[in-house]
């Protein structure tokens, strides 16, 4: 009789968000772009799941990790490039090749950095924009040209925002990771765990049109407060280097 191995039920979860990804590049390649859109989000939804029920049940473990990050990859990297390509970056020629390629890049160096820097299996908080969470920044920013304008509105406003995600992928920016599902924790996790409720909410509601704004609150909220924060060590850097004149 075969033995159950509780191992595989968190594999279960990155198949499917691999099998996502999959098929979200299969749709943008179809030029069905909203459907790859939605595709590569579902993906990030499972990708979370797995990574929550390992935690929670203890079957974590080093091959689930990799597979993990191989996942990530073709879902968060290889899916929103060709996503971006199809949509516009290919009338661009070799320049839009090299552009849809970014993504790809910088989401394999940043996950290769995090399995390095990682110390254990408890994730804390990511130095630098998580890999799905620029994916869904993309996803996101499609979806909501395609809803509002069936097309992109300001198609070239797609290179800085690559870019701008692809530099924050291997900053050192820290993004904190999601919340506790539980009001017993501490108050800064019960307020994160509001906001991301109400916008949870807000998505069910008024789905394409601000699943974009939402994302873009989260990449520019810990963009503008670790510039914030490291504008105040500098100052009281320079200030406790200061030598005081004594008449």
């Amino acid at each position: 009789m075969m033995k159950y191995n509780r191992n595989i039920v968190p594999s279960i979860f990155t198949m499917l968000n691999l099998f996502f990804g999959f098929f979200a590049i299969i749709n943008a390649m179809q030029g069905k772009f909203v459907s790859a859109s939605w595709l590569i989000i579902i993906a990030g939804v499972w990708d979370s799941i797995d990574g929550k029920i390992a935690r929670s049940t203890h079957t974590y473990s080093d091959f689930g990790v990799q597979f993990d990050s191989i996942t990530d990859v073709v879902s968060f990297g290889v899916a929103p490039g060709i996503l971006i390509y199809k949509v516009f970056l290919y009338k661009l020629g070799p320049l839009g090749v090299i552009l849809s390629f970014l993504p790809l890049l910088f989401g394999a160096i940043r996950l290769a950095r995090f399995n390095v820097m990682q110390d254990g299996f408890e994730k804390t908080n990511f130095s630098g924009l998580p890999v799905p969470a620029m994916a869904g920044t993309l996803s996101t920013y499609v979806l909501f040209n395609y809803d509002l304008w069936e097309g992109l509105k300001f198609a070239p406003a797609v290179i800085p925002l690559v870019l701008f995600l692809c530099y924050l992928m291997t900053s050192n920016v820290e993004y904190q990771m999601m919340p506790k599902f539980s009001f017993r924790s501490d108050k800064g996790n019960s307020l994160i765990l509001v906001l991301l409720i109400a916008a949870a909410l807000a998505a069910i509601v008024f789905r394409e049109r601000v699943m974009f704004p939402i994302a873009m609150g989260f990449v520019l909220y810990y963009f503008v407060r670790s510039v914030l924060t490291h504008t105040g060590e500098d100052e009281d850097e320079d200030e406790a280097f200061e030598v005081p004149f004594v008449d």
